[in-house]
């Protein structure tokens, strides 16, 4: 199996390339169990302690990897591309500009950034990535989002926890796709044979910064509380849509980027807020759980209108900020817990 990893703060990075060139994509979640300190040589310890981590899994594993996609993202890790240039080793880095906007003129330059990274992935590992490649990789990934929209809609009906949902999501960012479609095949038939939702269990939506680690899941579970609905990259922002096939390959890919779900980091607020309502439509659920990771500026500034404009349309919202550790914070336990009671 032959890796190509990639650093990307949202649903940035057009993972049917890599498939295309013959690499199994994995997106680069760090560890919160190991130490930040080889990370915290480059980068200030204010910055997002999540991108430290990244950098720290990069810095430690890389070798291992045939090489490095960095996407465009946030505006707090975009220098990241900077600092792994000279001090991660592999044979590949790759900077991929994903735009901000979402309008006609960002697709052109979506389009033209892919033409750019089939050709450098061409050039450097003497590949050739055609459109019957792009066609079969965009295939294969339809099939995994198809899939996991399937049974992240069981969520709501099933006895199926919060950490079972993320752990299935990480297997298909970071496993082979072909694992990923048994898996979730498997997944399929168990998850329809559960048991019906707990009924002393609360249904909530979840939204903000990104969870890489699942024992925040775990925290939440214990707080008797079940995600049945998200806008998260590593959660329904992966697979709500599907990529158009029969298409131009590269149009198709530039489509589906343009038009999923947005996060605080991409434009437009206004479509964020939309989706999250038509969510809330589709599932009715007893509250709405805002979070950002401490230092996760662009999901602290978007929290409050979003949580404003939900509020205004009648969902109880509770927002919290969360610090980057594995271990149970008794205070967001306690706080979400009292919430769970006011409900």
């Amino acid at each position: 199996m032959r890796i190509l990893a990639y650093f990307d703060s949202s649903h940035d990075m057009p993972e049917e390339i890599i498939i295309a060139a013959g690499f199994t994509p994995m997106k680069i979640m760090g560890d919160v169990h190991q130490p930040n300190d080889p990370a915290d040589q480059y980068l200030q310890k204010f910055f997002c302690p999540a991108a430290r981590s990244f950098l720290t899994q990069a810095l430690a594993q890389s070798a291992q990897w045939a090489g490095i996609v960095v996407a465009h993202g946030c505006d707090a890790t975009n220098r990241h591309y900077d600092v792994w240039k000279r001090h991660v080793q592999t044979p590949f880095l790759y900077w991929f500009n994903s735009p901000i906007r979402n309008d006609d003129i960002a697709k052109r330059f979506y389009i033209a950034e892919l033409k750019r990274l089939i050709a450098a992935l061409e050039k450097h590992f003497n590949i050739s990535i055609s459109h019957d490649n792009l066609k079969s990789a965009i295939a294969q990934s339809n099939e995994i989002k198809i899939r996991l929209k399937t049974i992240a809609a069981l969520r709501s009906t099933k006895d199926i926890s919060n950490s079972e949902y993320f752990n299935t999501i990480v297997a298909c960012l970071t496993k082979p796709k072909n694992e990923c479609i048994d898996l979730l095949k498997q997944i399929e038939v168990e998850w329809k044979n559960r048991p019906p939702f707990p009924q002393n269990k609360k249904r909530f939506y979840l939204t903000g910064s990104d969870i890489t680690y699942v024992e925040w899941m775990e925290l939440l579970d214990e707080c008797s509380i079940r995600i049945v609905r998200d806008d998260l990259s590593i959660g329904e922002r992966y697979f709500t849509t599907t990529i158009p096939e029969g298409n131009d390959p590269l149009e198709a890919i530039a489509e589906y980027y343009l038009t999923i779900p947005r996060p605080a980091t991409k434009i437009s607020l206004d479509g964020r807020i939309e989706f999250i309502v038509n969510s809330l439509r589709e599932t009715p659920v007893d509250a709405v759980l805002s979070q950002n990771l401490k230092f996760c500026e662009p999901y602290a500034y978007d929290a409050v209108p979003v949580n404003n404009e939900l509020r205004k349309r009648g969902f109880k919202v509770l927002h919290l900020e969360r610090e980057f550790t594995p271990l149970f914070d008794q205070q967001v336990i306690n706080r979400i817990s009292a919430f769970r009671e006011m409900l």
